[in-house]
């Protein structure tokens, strides 16, 4: 071998080298020109779709929705947000297109517009994005969709189509109603499901109100005070799921004065109040409260706390954007209740709405307020809270001046309906004394009615046409003008701003911050029964709220058992602990967020009322000799009824004795609880049966009663056709087929084998 060294590679896998080193820079120089033509191509359009301020433990609510990736609506308002039943819901499962079943056309918009769980005509950016509020229902509210823990739901948002539309060709109706009266089509909302223009976001809502088992027959009854009826919704699960004593319980809500009525008529365990029993309101009703419970063996627990609030659902008029702050002096409030805007003089520079006010102005922002001029949505029926309102404008010095005619700075005066004379404040009711405003400032008789309204910017406008008067409806999109009269916690679950209320200190005070509620009750002064509270108006506490409220349990010692007295124990013990925890948002059984917790002080007020009820003598079902005997045999003690209408100028008609807060005055006593129950079952069944006992109508007819000798003798005849009924027949038997029947030949056969014969 010479010394020149001798290559090993064969020329064929030299190739095979240089070809796979150009194979790699080729795929390198593909790489690298994907890389830069991607960087400068136009990202893909992004895909429809839609989230929620809240998706889960909802309940009657607004929640804010919000879209993106809609660009071929973009600078339209065609889209339309609706709830709906299901994660993949079809048109027909959402609320509320209308559509043609077997021929018949179904349309469930026909609902008053506060019953609207939609909004349709909203605007789209031009990045096609977008949001709106909107109200959603729980099976209760809505049991068309029966939404709750165990049925799943949606918020749904798609594009209207164009006419014309096609899947393949899909454009965007280029204007449509706004609010809710738009009436949609399913095939509409089909077709933006088959073009992609539509997308859907899960919700789940609070347990359905027969979710805690044995509800149909609940331990406990429980009617009270709008204010605290989403408290007790809260707390009847926590109860009813307790792993140890659970207790199963309705919840009634109505006002505290027809609470106080059912209570002291046997109509609820536990009534929920903010004024005692025979209180300031009570003793202004022209006919007194009377039932079958001993007023005086009422022991009284506090359960919550929380805020009357002057709450707005206002737009800018220019922007269209909702307005989030405002400040209210107790003057402007009596100026706006009492429609004194609506009675001064007209012209070039006249004062004809709140907004013009210059006392209004020198304390708010500037902003495009709206045009027209509402009256806050108040309660039309005897309330512990209008009474509370009203007693806080009367307790102002220049509020109470203007009361009695004096005029403010702008020449504005009370009209003379409203002044001092006219009515006697404080007030229970509140109802419209002017004539020009009937169709426009109608009082709510149902607390939830006065929520959803402010919610869902429904006025209380309305045209008398041929079939009666009729609400003129929702207002547009971005033009909301409503204000209304309710609690902190409505307000924060309608996703709604509350007014700053100038206190006697001269300070502009917010109720959604807890710290100005507890100063408020911290000034309060107590009841007789100590747990009740009256609010000091003129506290001159720096940051004490005026309008706090105080929701009190009344419970009854009067004929209590021990089993009964048990399941209040239990109810209270939970108020007082796990029933005060807080979350930020509605969770079962904690207190939903609005409220403000107990005090210490009052929490140890809830222990000493659990004491005297466990102290207290327990009937066991006999009723004691009378010590006065009745005369002429007449058992009924209390026959007097609160039928009625309203006593001079006191402005307090009587409240109805019925269920319902806003029912005609009734004739009779009634110890049905309020109709608007957010929770729980019926009334809870009796203990006694239908017919009388046997040994009750032997031991009336031996003394001599006539009916129950009648009843005796009808119960004797009825058992002996029980006895002769079967022997007759089976005599019959015998004689047409010369056999017994077989149950008798059966007996006769059993006779016989003990040796007796047959």
């Amino acid at each position: 071998m010479s010394g020149i060294e001798r290559s090993t590679a064969s020329p064929g896998r030299a190739s095979s080298v240089a070809g796979v080193i150009a194979l790699c820079v080729a795929l390198l120089a593909g790489w690298l020109g994907a890389v830069a033509g991607t960087a400068g191509a136009a990202e893909p359009a992004a895909r429809p779709a839609v989230t929620v301020s809240q998706s889960t433990n909802l309940v009657n609510q607004r929640i804010l929705v919000k879209w993106t990736g809609f660009t071929l609506a973009a600078g339209t308002n065609s889209v339309v947000v609706m709830q709906c039943k299901g994660t993949t819901p079809r048109p027909r499962d959402c609320w509320s297109p209308t559509y043609t079943d077997n021929g018949v056309f179904q349309q469930p918009d026909g609902n008053p517009p506060i019953l609207a769980t939609k909004q349709t005509g909203v605007p789209t950016r031009a990045d096609g994005s977008g949001e709106a509020w909107l109200q959603v229902r729980p099976a209760l509210r809505l049991p068309q969709l029966g939404c709750s823990d165990r049925q799943a739901c949606s918020v749904v948002a798609f594009v209207m189509p164009a006419a014309g539309s096609t899947a393949t060709s899909f454009q965007p109706k280029p204007h449509i109603d706004l609010g809710v009266q738009y009436q949609i089509t399913d095939t509409e909302m089909a077709l933006a499901f088959a073009a992609g223009q539509a997308a859907v976001t899960p919700l789940s809502f609070i347990p359905a109100p027969d979710a805690c088992p044995g509800m149909e027959h609940p331990d406990l009854s429980v009617s009270g005070t709008g204010e605290f009826s989403q408290a007790g919704a809260s707390w009847v699960f926590g109860l009813c799921g307790a792993r140890t004593n659970p207790v199963n319980m309705t919840v009634s809500s109505g006002s505290g004065p027809n609470a106080r009525e059912v209570f002291l008529r046997d109509g609820a365990d536990i009534g929920v109040t903010q004024q005692p029993i025979g209180g300031a309101l009570d003793q202004a009703r022209p006919v007194g409260l009377t039932g079958t419970r001993d007023k005086d063996k009422t022991v009284y627990a506090p359960l919550t706390n929380g805020a009357l609030a002057i709450a707005f659902n206002i737009d800018d008029s220019s922007t269209h954007e909702p307005i989030t702050s405002m400040s209210l002096t107790p003057r402007l409030v009596a100026k706006m209740i009492t429609g004194a805007y609506t009675t001064g003089p007209r012209g070039p520079g006249a004062i004809i709405k709140v907004y013009d006010d210059p006392e209004f102005k020198a304390i708010n922002q500037p902003h495009e307020w709206p045009v027209a001029d509402r009256s806050p949505i108040l309660r039309g029926v005897q309330d512990d809270m209008i009474w509370a309102l009203t007693a806080w404008l009367a307790a102002d010095p220049e509020t109470a001046a203007w009361l009695s005619g004096t005029p403010d700075a702008g020449g504005i005066v009370c009209p003379p309906e409203w002044r001092v004379g006219a009515a006697t404040y404080p007030l229970a009711v509140y109802t419209n004394r002017l004539e020009n405003q009937s169709n426009v400032n109608v009082p709510q008789t149902v607390y939830e009615d006065i929520v959803n309204r402010l919610g869902n910017a429904v006025p209380m406008n309305r045209t008398v046409g041929d079939f009666g008067p009729k609400d003129d409806g929702q207002d547009a999109f971005g033009s909301h003008t409503v204000m209304a009269v309710t609690s902190v916690e409505a307000a924060l679950r309608m996703g709604t701003p509350v007014a700053k209320l100038r206190n006697a200190a001269g300070n502009f005070v917010d109720p959604t911050d807890p710290a100005t509620v507890r100063a408020g009750i911290a000034a309060a002064k107590p009841g007789p029964d100590g747990a009740t509270l009256t609010n000091d108006y003129r506290s001159t506490a720096a940051n004490a709220y005026p309008l706090t409220a105080t929701d009190v349990a009344m419970v009854s010692t009067d004929k209590l058992t021990a089993a009964k007295a048990a399941k209040i124990d239990t109810f209270l013990a939970y108020a007082a602990t796990t029933g005060q925890t807080q979350t930020g948002t509605f969770q079962p059984g904690a207190l939903p967020p609005g409220y403000t917790p107990l005090t210490d002080a009052q929490k140890q007020q809830i222990a000493d009322a659990r004491k005297k009820i466990a102290d207290a003598p327990k009937w066991t079902g006999e009723t004691p000799p009378p010590t006065n005997p009745p005369v002429n045999g007449n058992t009924d003690k209390n026959t007097g009824t609160s039928a009625g209408t309203s006593a001079g100028n006191t402005g307090i008609p009587n409240t109805p004795v019925t269920g319902d807060p806003g029912a005609s005055p009734s004739a009779a006593p009634s110890t049905a609880a309020p109709s608007t129950a957010p929770v729980g079952a019926a009334a809870p069944p009796t203990d006694k049966g239908p017919f009388p006992k046997v040994a009750s109508v032997i031991k009336d007819a031996l003394e001599g009663d006539g009916s129950a000798i009648v009843l005796l003798v009808l119960m004797c005849v009825s058992a002996g056709a029980l006895v002769a009924c079967p022997v007759l027949l089976s005599l019959g038997h015998k004689r047409r087929t010369g056999n017994w029947p077989p149950p008798v030949a059966a007996v006769l056969r059993l006779i016989g084998r003990q040796g007796v014969p047959a």
